[in-house]
């Protein structure tokens, strides 16, 4: 049987916790007379990490792995210090009344938070906003966003992508949420992140390193990429940059942005290789960038541009 400590861990990173999780939560708090102190401290350890987080953002960037804390099980169960949390801040956020924030294809909002942080949207995403006394929370249900957050070391910024947590105290990130997995990139400072089922299991992110879950309980593909990053939140000005992607690719960011839709009707075409620097809501100007460049027949009507091969004359 595991050790108090051993749960608590993985306890301390399972938030926000859904209904079924609360019940859980409070089934194995009255399970032993050991497991509330052993939740406290190691929240109580959470905080000595985003401390570590806000210290690395205020000193000159050094050379790190992404990976500095992906073992926390020692950290979590060995570190000691004031609790600054209780176990109802962790269960219970969910009673506080969110603010929900949606925006529609082709719609990017800027949208400043109580706090002083604030959240660039992407098109087609939704979010939930709860700014608590101790915690700053973001469920993002899908989409994408990018935070600046204002830093305050008593209320870590926490962002619930459902498989994935990450957590901040003041830096700039990016969180995108799509059926296939979850992706955060860093832009500025550092971020905690960790898979939401994952026992114990923590990575911090710096500036210019991203990291992709496909699974809650499993940890992150991590790498370093800066300008594969900064191209890739080019949405953020209302740009799509793209570096060696293929047609297929840049179509479905188009269509992400566009009601007239983008259509490419030849496989071969689907896997060219593009670069270039485009209008999110000009798809007839990518289109016939793609015409001069390839031998591609473009096709408009109301709803779609169909992207094809020109036929060869006859002989």
């Amino acid at each position: 049987m595991p050790a108090p400590g051993d749960d608590a861990a993985a306890w301390a990173l399972r938030h926000p916790l859904d209904a079924a999780g609360e019940r859980a939560l409070e089934a194995w708090l009255a399970s032993d007379p050991r497991n509330a102190g052993a939740l406290l401290r190691a929240m109580a350890a959470l905080t000595v990490v985003d401390r570590v987080i806000m210290d690395d953002a205020e000193t000159p960037p050094h050379p790190a792995p992404a990976t500095r804390w992906s073992s926390r099980r020692g950290l979590l169960i060995g570190m000691t210090g004031a609790i600054a949390a209780s176990v109802a801040g962790l269960i219970g956020w969910r009673q506080f009344a969110a603010d929900h924030v949606t925006t529609a294809r082709g719609e990017i909002r800027r949208l400043p938070f109580a706090d002083g942080s604030v959240a660039t949207i992407d098109s087609d995403s939704a979010l939930r906003v709860v700014l608590a006394s101790e915690q700053r929370w973001i469920a993002l249900d899908r989409g994408q966003a990018w935070f600046q957050v204002a830093k305050d070391r008593s209320r870590p910024f926490v962002v619930d992508a459902g498989i994935a947590q990450a957590r901040a105290v003041g830096t700039a990130f990016s969180v995108e949420r799509r059926d296939d997995g979850v992706e955060v990139a860093v832009t500025e400072g550092q971020v905690a992140v960790w898979p939401s089922a994952a026992s114990g299991m923590m990575t911090i992110l710096h500036a210019g390193q991203y990291a992709r879950f496909r699974s809650s309980d499993a940890a992150p593909v991590t790498g370093t990429a800066p300008a594969a990053i900064e191209r890739a939140l080019a949405w953020r000005g209302g740009e799509i940059a793209l570096e060696n992607e293929t047609v297929a690719a840049a179509v479905a960011r188009f269509n992400r942005y566009n009601h007239r839709q983008l259509v490419v009707d030849d496989a071969e075409l689907a896997q060219e290789r593009l670069i270039g620097l485009f209008q999110i809501d000009r798809p007839e100007d990518f289109a016939a960038s793609l015409a001069a460049s390839f031998p591609v027949a473009v096709t408009s009507g109301p709803d779609t541009i169909r992207l094809g091969r020109k036929k060869s004359p006859p002989s």
